[in-house]
């Protein structure tokens, strides 16, 4: 985020601060992650403000979005002190510090002593200098977010500057670019940060007049903007200030608030990231399936090489019942005439024990020559099978490459998972605690409405049953399975983390007994367990369970409950 756009982000802000008389209430102080706070100020648009210090990738802005909100385990300790210092108090003031990618937001609240005071924080934005500072009115830290070099109570100094913005006012004119060659050199190596495409925007306009001329009038543009322009560009969306009428056929989305145009940005490339990763799963998934089959086949190979030098078994037991009479023992088995050979010579046959019978290692050495036979048959359908199923991950790393779109992607994901092995699939991972769910998908599931109001789901299909164990429900949700019969899965969503009354739980078990193969009996044991008590077995299909913690309960086969439409 350059100092232009960063400069307009903040005039915005304060243009609402300056219609309000007392500033804005701070509410929820939220973590989003080891570098980044999200806070609630309560307007009216419900919109909050995303303060990140990550270095290459800070951010300021508003936001629709409801922050996801980190495990409070893993809080940094900076969230908790800034909780306690802005709790009651007021933001009435944003500045943006000149010639300096930091912003100060003062906030109007109160000390340890409940007396009013003034806090300050501090949001540098500058690469690996990016922080979030907690200052008091005499701008001296009380915490930062990241790692400092410094003591508490310390005084506050800004990050070194990488590189200020050209005052064309102080340039001699001899010194200024005079062809649109010298002005991308000195934007590319004066403008620490600027985005190439921009620089590619100023030398074409300088096309139509003086280079320097061309560049202050896309400095004011900058300064001052009307409106602000998201571009999907082949190397990822971007925002900027003016329009890039040299690149006039890329798609381009106009926006007349810098927040939502900075809000829709980082929504785009989060869905961008959550796509590429998306592909990447299933990249990876495939690419193992087909190292697996290869694995198998090399196996095979190795098995038919063997199983082919098994035909001299067949030629020592019919050359040892050949020679019955006149075989003779050594140290090393027992020699006998090669009649194979051309011409025949003495040739040794190891047995297993210097007193073991010459005609029963005979009928070894046929045994095992007949077992490899047997492999040879058995290797060859196999193999028919593992050329298919590795014709098959080709055809699905093709579709994989050529699924270019979201929604060839999407079509493409719906295939893989009816072709790749489920044990393979991507799993979808449990968000940790305390992290804001987005609705579940419960499509294809029985939905109950249960006592008290508790919601209680039902399995179809052993997928769905997977799903809905490990996907969609919670570790404080409860599970139940007919006991030594298969079944649905069935699970009481329970959202508030509370016991769940008796009365639910034998409705639900009453349930799980009506949708196994022991519905046709008087009564059934079902297993209740928790959630985060139950893993998927290692290579197990898709339903299995391991429980490591349950409890029994009797119940009656039926379906009484009420439906959820």
């Amino acid at each position: 985020m350059d100092g232009f756009f960063l400069a307009a982000l903040v005039r915005e802000l304060q243009d609402s601060l300056d219609r309000l008389d007392a500033g804005l209430p701070v509410g929820k102080v939220s973590a989003i992650g080891r570098d980044a706070v999200a806070l609630d100020l309560r307007r009216r648009d419900g919109r909050w403000l995303v303060l990140a210090a990550r270095p290459h990738d800070s951010r300021f802005y508003l936001t629709h979005r409801h922050p996801q909100e980190a495990d409070m385990s893993g809080e940094p300790p900076f969230v908790a002190r800034l909780r306690k210092a802005l709790r009651g108090a007021r933001l009435v003031g944003v500045v943006k510090v000149p010639a300096e990618r930091s912003v100060t937001l003062t906030f109007a609240g109160f000390d340890e002593a409940e007396q009013p005071t003034r806090w300050h924080l501090r949001h540098d934005l500058a690469g690996r200098y990016a922080n979030l500072w907690l200052l008091t009115a005499e701008e001296r830290v009380v915490e930062a977010l990241r790692p400092w070099q410094g003591l508490p109570d310390a005084p506050y100094h800004l990050p070194p500057t990488a590189s200020p913005t050209p005052d064309g006012s102080a340039m001699p004119p001899e010194h200024r670019p005079q062809t649109p060659a010298e002005l991308e050199a000195f934007l590319s190596n004066t403008l620490r940060g600027c985005h190439r495409r921009l620089v590619q925007e100023v030398v074409f306009r300088a096309r139509t007049g003086t280079p320097w001329e061309a560049f202050e009038r896309v400095h004011r543009e900058l300064c001052h903007p009307r409106a602000f322009y998201l571009y999907e560009l082949p190397e990822g969306p971007e925002v900027f200030l003016l329009p890039l009428t040299h690149e006039a056929g890329l798609p381009v989305t106009t926006f007349a608030s810098a927040h939502e145009a900075v809000a829709a940005l980082y929504a785009r490339r989060e869905h961008r990231a959550a796509q590429a990763s998306l592909r990447r799963q299933w990249q990876h998934a495939i690419t193992t399936w087909r190292k697996r089959l290869e694995r198998a086949r090399h196996k095979l190979d190795v098995a038919d090489t063997q199983a082919g030098e098994a035909e001299q078994y067949r030629r020592w037991g019919e050359l040892l019942y050949a020679n019955l009479a006149t075989a003779r023992r050594t140290a090393g088995g027992v020699e006998v005439v090669d009649y194979y050979a051309e011409p025949p010579s003495a040739l040794v046959i190891p047995l297993e024990s210097p007193t073991e019978d010459i005609a029963a290692a005979a009928q070894r050495y046929f045994r095992r020559y007949q077992r490899a036979q047997r492999t040879l048959v058995a290797n060859a359908e196999r193999r028919a099978a593992l050329e298919a199923e590795l014709s098959a991950a080709l055809d699905c790393e093709r579709e994989l490459v050529g699924a270019t779109d979201e929604a060839a992607l999407a079509d493409c994901v719906q295939v893989l998972r009816d072709r790749v092995p489920f044990d393979l699939q991507p799993r979808t991972s449990p968000p940790a605690n305390g992290v804001r769910r987005e609705k579940a998908d419960l499509s294809g599931l029985r939905r109950y409405r249960g006592p008290e109001g508790y919601e209680i789901v039902v399995g179809r299909t052993a997928r769905d049953n997977d799903r809905l164990t490990f996907e969609l429900a919670r570790p404080h949700d409860l599970w139940l399975h007919a006991a030594d019969y298969p079944g649905a899965h069935v699970v009481i969503r329970n959202p508030q983390r509370q016991a769940v009354p008796p009365a639910v739980i034998l409705a639900a078990a009453e349930l799980a007994a009506y949708f196994s193969q022991a519905k046709q009996d008087d009564w059934v044991d079902v297993r209740v367990a928790e959630r985060r008590h139950l893993t998927r077995p290692r290579k197990g299909a898709p339903g299995q369970v391991l429980v490591r913690e349950s409890r029994t309960v009797r119940a009656m086969p039926r379906e009484t409950l009420p439906r959820i439409v």
